[in-house]
């Protein structure tokens, strides 16, 4: 999404006669469904974005006229200056990396001082934390920010007699105490492995760096567990955004290649810090090329067991989209009858390749049956699907139209086959859409994918730029309001 930086002044919480609500926004597949672009279209109807997961693991790319930048902890609609930013006791803080996006957005003209507020009980990763999760990340395929120890410290608390499971507003209560807590954990970690340890150097600087970090830090940790809460009483609409997706949640997803934090809407309410009693609707944001990063089952996977083992391969090698453009010509991928070819050229073609660590993603074809259970289990309201543009791509292909992957004994009760053909999707219909009409085509497929996922879209993705979301409610208003126009004058 493209957006011009802005500074702000203090938020104005919106009174509207009533108390507020929440609605909760969640990726529907493994992650990277394109979510801060919907959040980015919707955030002019809130008042607060919130964040209730993950920390640093996740990723969002955003581009302003003064350069892109990549943000991982805060929420996505910092762009949009009439909104608070709220993160939640749920997330996992790294302070460093945390400050750093403070940093660069203050240096783009962004000022956040007013806007931004930080859960006290927001769990604190450390340094040891990092150094674990490098060092074990490989089996599962993890992005090595040391989420996964530091919410497994919030569950132990004390290890050897020292307390582990720190949160950020221990930084504001009592710093050295903190900072000595933490080095005394990495000591006795760094003994364990006999006296050397790799990062050991840099584990060390971020010790050093701390104090400075806190500094920071420190005028946006909210001690007040119901700063949310007194907001929404006031009227204040907020938008929960979730990170990673739900099948990637710590208990509801394939154990044991999951992220280490609780990913269903239904958590909102608790990593958020709000009462449920406000929740008004779950919003689920999927897209129409699949990908996945690191391990774990993907039935839609184009290219099956030797996809997923060349993108873990990659990932250990550091090898991305660059040794994939100097190896391949996706058009020519494209031709194959290897769907193993047709993933690689999709990935190429649609610039799948990991936000935070540009690892190349696992491709797979859209799942109606997976996005059907997951909205059943969740009760989504609506859906956004992003990437219906490159559909068109299977037009190359030997499939001569969209492969999808449907539920069985969906509608008639008969049984299907797991993978349908739908014709393809072509550039006029794409470009059509890109300005606001839908034609036979473009209404068809949506039709098609709603009745198979049972649930309505809220609006498709037709390119990467803000104006190539089309919402289907205004675009069904815009419809009937030709309709009755064509019937006035026919008459």
């Amino acid at each position: 999404m493209t957006l011009a930086p802005t500074r702000s002044s203090s938020h104005h919480v919106a009174s509207h006669g009533a108390e507020g609500f929440a609605d909760v926004l969640v990726g529907l597949q493994y992650g990277d469904e394109g979510k801060a672009k919907i959040i980015d279209a919707l955030a002019p109807e809130y008042d607060v974005i919130a964040r209730f997961n993950g920390g640093a693991n996740a990723g969002h790319t955003i581009d302003t006229p003064h350069g892109r930048i990549a943000l991982k902890q805060l929420p996505s609609g910092v762009f949009h200056p009439h909104a608070a930013l709220y993160i939640g006791s749920g997330c996992a803080i790294n302070p460093w990396k945390l400050a750093e996006e403070i940093e660069q957005l203050n240096d783009m003209g962004v000022c956040l001082e007013g806007r931004l507020r930080i859960s006290a009980r927001a769990a604190l990763v450390q340094p040891h934390h990092i150094a674990l999760d490098r060092r074990g990340s490989a089996t599962i395929g993890t992005t090595g920010n040391g989420i996964g120890p530091c919410y497994a410290d919030r569950a132990l608390r004390v290890r050897n007699d020292t307390r582990v499971n720190l949160m950020i507003g221990d930084l504001l209560e009592n710093e050295a105490t903190a900072v000595s807590s933490m080095r005394d954990v990495f000591t006795r970690m760094i003994n364990a492995d006999g006296g050397t340890l790799p990062w050991m150097a840099e584990m060390s600087d971020l010790l050093l760096s701390l104090p400075a970090v806190a500094r920071t830090l420190r005028r946006y940790i909210e001690p007040d567990r119901s700063w949310l809460t007194v907001r929404v009483k006031q009227g204040a609409r907020v938008l929960f955004e979730g990170a990673q997706s739900v099948l990637l949640d710590v208990v509801d997803g394939s154990q044991p290649y999951v992220t280490s934090s609780h990913t269903v809407p239904a958590y909102a309410y608790v990593g958020g810090d709000l009462a449920a009693k406000y929740h008004r609707r779950t919003i689920g944001v999927a897209k129409a090329i699949v990908s996945r990063v690191g391990r774990g089952p993907f039935p839609s996977e184009l290219g099956g067991d030797r996809s997923a083992a060349y993108c873990h391969d990659a990932a250990q090698t550091q090898a991305g989209a660059a040794q994939e453009r100097e190896q391949h010509v996706p058009e020519d991928l494209l031709r194959s009858t290897d769907p193993f070819d047709i993933g690689t050229a999709l990935r190429m073609l649609t610039g799948e390749y990991g936000t935070g660590t540009g690892r190349p993603r696992r491709i797979g074809m859209l799942d109606l049956a997976q996005l059907r259970e997951v909205i059943r289990a969740h009760a989504v309201d609506c859906v956004y699907l992003n990437k219906v543009d490159c559909l068109s791509y299977y037009l190359q292909t030997a499939y001569q139209g969209v492969p999808m992957r449907v539920p069985r004994d969906a509608l008639s009760g008969e049984a299907m086959p797991d993978v349908l053909i739908y014709p393809g999707l072509t550039e006029r219909s794409i470009s059509l859409g890109r300005g606001g009409t839908l034609d036979s085509a473009m209404n068809g497929f949506v039709d098609f994918v709603e009745r198979y996922i049972g649930a309505p879209l809220a609006g498709i993705g037709l390119g990467p730029e803000r104006a190539s979301l089309v919402t289907l409610a205004a675009h069904e208003k815009l419809r009937a309001t030709n309709a009755s126009k064509a019937e006035t004058t026919h008459a």
